[in-house]
């Protein structure tokens, strides 16, 4: 057993490693901290439910995944050195697998419990177990019991008190060895560890590595940072960021009655919504969302979301979704006041669940009343409840909200991106911005028809008399002629004489766009056979602007005579 894997208990002494006899006593479980009427509930599938509050997750009576777990090997004495028996050949008594959840700890770090001495099976196989009662024992040591302020996790952490529980774990304040030795000015943590019901789950082991990883993944100012997940003997636990300030909980429990200023309540409420944005793009719903599990800092009044202990993961949206093999729907929890209907019939997740608890949360800041007074969705529709209307908010924001709180998921957000844009209605910026695109969409026809006045012809070619229209047509003609030879036999002259027929059209016609086309293709057919060669260009270019007077206006013949 590495020291890095010793577990401490303040005041400080060496840990003594005791092997349970084969029939241990049962002692009475330490008492429990005080309980809050807002923890998080986790009914066993055959437990009687009790009353259930509102405010408390609790789970469905859903089928549990078999265990996958973990068996502790207790061999029994093979002889007696006393008498000088050989043992008889091992029987089940020897080496009996036995299933057993008692935490985390069981199912990924089975203990051997055996005598040094060989062990001969039926088959007449010794079991040499020794130096795997070495590595089990290993992985075994560490922390067992319960944790109080004073332990120390891992050699590392030193909690100090505790800050709360949910249906998951109890949540210390602890000091980092590590920072301090860094000389970090902020070596605290908080420290999440599974508390006693939750390690009786055959997934709890499996739900708080979850929770850590979704966690990790949704780096944003709205969410609270997790630094990483591990296990001391039969405490696994997860590290994360230290808040100061207080739960949203607390502050909706003040309001209740009468809510809260609105220039308060907003910001919150954006705060919320962008960390579920942000939550909602990775594919992740939150699926407990609830003032319990949101943290308003001292700082800066900033909202954080927690507890990402039941987040699920969509699986159109997260294909990594699909070959996990824990999915946190089969903890079946959810919080009554703040689940949708779907949630509470086990349907696959989606984001719009998430809008239904923000739009509860929205309304019970600005009004200090619960919209269906604290009844499940299920049970609020069956009563046909309806929540009054808010006041003292923007249309746009009324409206967003009152949509959340539509029972049918069709109706509310699609996610909590689709929700702040209808929040937010269009911004100041976004004003400006369609402004000015407005402008510039004025600007740029104003200009284009600037340009098709400039380039359209002096006068109607009806205004010519006959004769000169007759007289256009025909230069058009001579010089498509002199244009298709110059195609067939790249004749140069041919080229010319093309310029100068289109030129004299142009003349009869000012801006004519048949003579100008023309015009144009003859130019650029000149200037390309003169190739790179700038005197070429040049002397090319003097030609074209001696056979039209369009040409002194054409850039690239005017550029072409400045070489």
């Amino acid at each position: 057993m590495s020291n890095d894997e010793k577990t401490e208990h303040l005041p400080s002494h060496k840990p003594t490693l005791v092997r349970p006899s084969p029939a241990p006593a049962v002692s009475a479980p330490p008492s429990p901290p005080p309980q809050d009427t807002e923890q998080t509930v986790l009914r066993a599938p055959t437990e009687v439910a009790p009353t259930v509050d509102p405010d408390a997750t609790i789970r469905t009576q859903r089928p549990q995944v078999a265990d996958t777990a973990a068996r502790t090997l207790q061999a029994a004495p093979s002889h007696s050195r006393e008498s000088g028996n050989p043992s008889s050949p091992t029987s089940q008594n020897a080496y009996a697998p036995t299933l057993q959840t008692p935490g985390p700890g069981a199912a990924y770090a089975p203990t051997l419990q055996a005598s040094l001495a060989p062990v001969t099976g039926p088959e007449g196989t010794q079991v040499m177990s020794n130096r795997l009662v070495a590595s089990l024992e290993a992985a075994g040591e560490g922390h067992h019991g319960p944790l109080e302020p004073g332990s120390v996790i891992k050699k590392r952490f030193v909690l100090e008190k505790l800050l709360g529980k949910g249906g998951m774990g109890l949540v210390f304040g602890a000091i980092d060895r590590r920072k301090e030795e860094a000389r970090d000015p902020n070596p605290r943590v908080a420290l999440k560890v599974l508390n006693a019901d939750f390690q009786r789950h055959p997934q709890a082991f499996m739900a708080l590595q979850r929770e850590a990883r979704k966690a990790q993944s949704l780096a944003h100012p709205n969410v609270v940072t997790v630094f990483d997940f591990d296990r001391d003997g039969d405490a696994v636990y997860m590290t994360m960021e230290l808040l100061q300030g207080r739960s949203l909980d607390a502050l909706t429990r003040e309001a209740r009655g009468k809510g809260i200023k609105r220039e308060v309540a907003l910001p919150i409420i954006r705060g919320i919504a962008e960390g579920l944005a942000y939550a909602h793009k990775k594919g992740i719903v939150h699926s407990d969302l609830k003032p319990g599990n949101v943290f308003i800092t001292e700082e800066d009044g900033a909202a954080k979301i927690l507890d990402f202990g039941i987040a699920r993961a969509v699986p159109s949206m997260n294909p990594e979704a699909s070959r996990d093999v824990f999915d946190a729907g089969s903890l079946g929890a959810y919080t009554e006041a703040y689940a949708t209907d779907e949630m509470i019939d086990g349907v696959d997740p989606h984001p719009a669940d998430d809008m239904y608890a923000l739009g509860i949360i929205a309304y019970e800041l600005l009004t200090g009343f619960h919209p269906y007074q604290r009844h499940s969705a299920p049970a609020a529709r069956k009563l046909d409840l309806k929540p009054e209307p808010l006041k003292g908010l923007k249309r746009k924001e009324a409206r967003a909200i009152e949509r959340c709180l539509s029972f049918d998921r069709r109706r509310r957000p699609q996610n909590a991106g689709d929700f702040l844009k209808l929040f937010r209605g269009v911004t100041r910026l976004q004003k400006a911005t369609l402004a000015a695109a407005a402008v510039l969409a004025l600007v740029a026809g104003y200009q284009y028809y600037q340009y098709y006045v400039e380039t359209s012809p002096a006068f109607p070619f009806s205004a010519l008399t006959a004769e000169k229209q007759a007289e256009f047509k025909n230069d058009i003609k001579e010089g498509d002629e002199a244009w298709q030879f110059f195609e067939t036999e790249k004749n140069e002259a041919a080229l010319i004489d093309a310029a100068a027929f289109y030129g004299r059209a142009y003349e009869i016609h000012p801006r004519n766009r048949e003579a100008v086309t023309r015009l144009k293709r003859v130019a650029d057919a000149r200037l390309e056979m003169a190739g790179g060669d700038a005197d070429r260009r040049r002397a090319a270019a003097k030609g074209l602007q001696d056979a039209s007077v369009y040409y002194e206006k054409y850039a690239p013949v005017v550029e072409a005579a400045g070489q």
